[in-house]
């Protein structure tokens, strides 16, 4: 599955912006002068002499012959192999006519794209990171095509698809936009009052946490010293050999450590209610605030007790998700769907692992961030690419509830038909017999998501199919729904066309690179209160690279955000209308594990 993202900056952004800016096509040798994006004369002058397509039928019933193209994904865990060899993708050349070839990088540090730039050999297409200014960077250097205009010329039934949500975000100064997005939650199909799970959690072991809820002399595990006790306890009581023990014994378990920080740190400073918004509605840094604060102190005290393990803070992903799939860890505290395989393998082997909340010393409701945001690739059609009036007809197709349906479900007729009432897919025998035999890898279910819209998809899938370890899954983080709120206020897209724009990316990394190697020295410092003393020299440098004027031209834009999002308060504390949610069926107050009125009631099959 697609691991989400909501990442500030990549950790090459310096060297690929470098790229962007030196190598490749020049502006003067694509027939205009200067930075920034084309004018629609450039534009035009510069398209292929093809007549337009009608828009009486959907653009890709135009695409009348065969074609190829090779498509880049930014992403090292990309892979396609087999595509136009599954039934999906053979499907989709039978309706567009294009076969892909996909590509990856083998590291996640942007050196690939840049080397394609400085090249000049980008592939017809790519799918970089949509939350970084990658994109931006790339149309203002004249590499990609504004997507709306071929769409004008060649896939006019594109046009009507690209919600205009969406379209105000990505586009430019020259009101073009130059991509789309995947994974991107648009009005069109998300509404105000949608609950969505959080993208991190808190998850503790179900059996030992029974086991210490049974306990005489238990604490309150929502509060930080409870949550301390239980820990001490279950260690002393299943770390060992025997049944229901392990030798491995791993209190609490944090995400990977890497160069943009971690994200364990950013999954408890939320449930701590870390703000990004201060009382008067300005932006503020979060790691700045008080909340922030009580958050590396708590970890700094967790490593001082030996409940977090000095090996953990240099894991690799692949020994932290072996402590999750053998059940070692008590706590977890990591992004659950960067661990999919690790949780079903535990859960197979007998292990469930459930939602816990916990709460700073103010007792404040956390606030958790949804999975809804403005995009996680973004698919751009360089300058490179041959059948331009080709591709965007493909783009028209994947972008289209049909091509959706296609990508997700596979054939209508074969493998899905509608429920009754067309508000949910229904999985046809076919499937189900292909699922319990294991048989499905011939189809591709799933893996030509390259513009994958969750919003539309998660709401019409079908409540059946599933393993009960699949379901399981998709059910672990669910309870934590009550808790969870839309952050895309505090990721305002950023005004590029202002002059100091550059000098803020150059800044922003240089921030980042201190915290980032700030951060572990933070959690294990060795004496009370040390950690307080690294935590401000961190600030103190990251100040002086520029940490205020950072903040300063954030806080700017995230207020003319707020603006176009029509809402006066972004962090859900600030608004007056606020009240502390209960659950959806029964109206009480939520308990340790979250509301289990988010549960979907999946009907599970047995597989093989």
């Amino acid at each position: 599955m697609i691991k989400l993202r909501k990442l500030l900056m990549i950790s090459s952004v310096l060297f690929l912006s470098c790229s962007l800016a030196s190598c490749g096509k020049t502006p003067e040798e694509q027939g205009d002068t200067g930075d920034g994006p084309e004018s629609d004369a450039t534009i035009q002058a510069q398209l292929p002499n093809i007549p337009d397509t009608p828009k009486d039928q959907d653009s890709w019933l135009y695409n009348d012959e065969e074609f190829d193209i090779n498509w880049f994904v930014d992403y090292s865990w990309f892979s396609y192999p087999n595509s136009g060899s599954d039934e999906i993708s053979k499907e989709i050349k039978r309706l567009t006519g294009v076969s892909v070839r996909f590509t990856s990088p083998l590291e996640d540090d942007g050196q690939m794209l840049a080397s394609m730039i400085g090249a000049g050999s980008l592939p017809d297409v790519i799918s970089v990171k949509a939350y970084t200014p990658t994109p931006t960077q790339l149309a203002n250097q004249r590499y990609v095509w504004p997507i709306d205009t071929l769409a004008k010329k060649w896939a006019p039934t594109l046009l009507d698809r690209i919600e205009p949500d969406i379209n105000n975000y990505f586009k430019l100064s020259n009101g073009h936009i130059y991509g789309l997005p995947s994974c991107a939650y648009s009005s069109k199909y998300v509404s105000d009052d949608d609950k969505w799970a959080p993208n991190g959690s808190m998850l503790v072991r179900k059996d030992w946490y029974d086991w210490y809820e049974a306990q005489p002399d238990k604490k309150d595990i929502t509060t930080k010293e409870g949550l301390i006790d239980a820990m001490q306890k279950v260690k002393a009581n299943f770390t060992g050999s025997g049944s229901g023990k392990v030798k491995n014994f791993v209190p609490m378990l944090l995400d990977q450590f890497n160069s943009e920080g971690n994200n364990s740190v950013t999954w408890l400073s939320q449930f701590f209610a870390s703000p990004f918004e201060d009382e008067n509605g300005n932006y503020v840094d979060q790691r700045t605030t008080p909340q922030y604060k009580e958050t590396l102190e708590y970890l700094n005290k967790l490593f001082r007790e030996g409940l977090i393990k000095e090996s953990n803070l240099s894991a690799t992903a692949d020994s932290i998700g072996g402590n999750i799939a053998r059940g070692e860890a008590f706590v977890t505290l990591v992004t659950p769907q960067n661990y999919t395989g690790s949780f079903i393998n535990a859960y197979n082997n007998k292990i469930e692992y459930i939602p816990l909340i916990v709460r700073n010393n103010a007792g404040d409701d956390p606030i958790l961030q949804d999975l809804t945001g403005t995009g996680f690739t973004f698919a751009m059609i360089t300058k490179n690419a041959r059948h331009i009036d080709k591709i965007i007809k493909v783009f028209d197709f994947l972008y289209s509830e049909e091509g959706q349906r296609l990508c997700s479900f596979g054939i209508e007729g074969q493998t899905w038909n509608w429920n009754a009432d067309h508000s949910r897919v229904k999985w046809t025998s076919k499937y189900l017999n292909m699922k319990q035999s294991g048989t499905l890898d011939s189809w591709g279910f799933g893996r030509f998501n390259v513009l994958y819209n969750h919003a539309y998809i998660d709401p019409i899938s079908p409540l059946e199919g599933k393993t009960k370890a699949e379901a399981y899954f998709d059910n672990l983080k669910r309870p934590l729904s009550c808790y969870s709120y839309r952050y895309g206020a505090s990721w305002p897209k950023l005004d590029v066309s202002r002059p100091d724009y550059n000098d803020h990316v150059r800044k922003q990394q240089k921030v980042l690179s201190v915290w980032s190697e700030k951060l572990v020295d933070i959690l294990k410092a060795k004496g009370e209160g040390d950690w307080e003393n690294i935590y401000n020299s961190a600030m103190s440098s990251m100040k002086q690279r520029g940490f205020q004027d950072v903040v300063s031209y954030i806080a700017r834009d995230y207020t003319s955000n707020k603006e176009l999002l029509g809402i006066t308060w972004g962090w859900p504390l600030n608004d007056p209308s606020y009240t502390s949610p209960k659950t959806k069926d029964t109206n009480q107050p939520i308990g340790n594990n979250g509301d289990p009125s988010y549960y979907l009631d999946y009907v599970t099959i047995t597989t093989n």
